[in-house]
């Protein structure tokens, strides 16, 4: 059994996102486009996609792999 995490500190930062026009954007897509950078967090890119730190982790050292493609479940990607 695994607990829930929860940083109830996040709620201005989720409540003033929800509001913003651009928060409906995906996130992925945008930083698909910056070159890897300290201040983009994008740490490398590759032919299907690209690794990034997250900029609000609940744990030291949150990478994430993110496609270039939409799919709604990661089996749907190519090999």
């Amino acid at each position: 059994m695994s607990d829930r995490l929860w940083a109830g500190w996040r709620m201005a930062y989720i409540r003033e996102a929800a509001q913003d026009p651009a928060a409906a954007a995906c996130l992925f897509c945008g930083l698909a486009e910056v070159p890897p950078s300290a201040s983009s967090l994008v740490l490398e890119r590759y032919r299907y996609g690209f690794l990034v730190l997250n900029a609000f982790p609940y744990t030291t050292g949150h990478l994430m792999v993110a496609p270039y493609r939409h799919v709604s479940c990661v089996t749907e990607l190519d090999q």
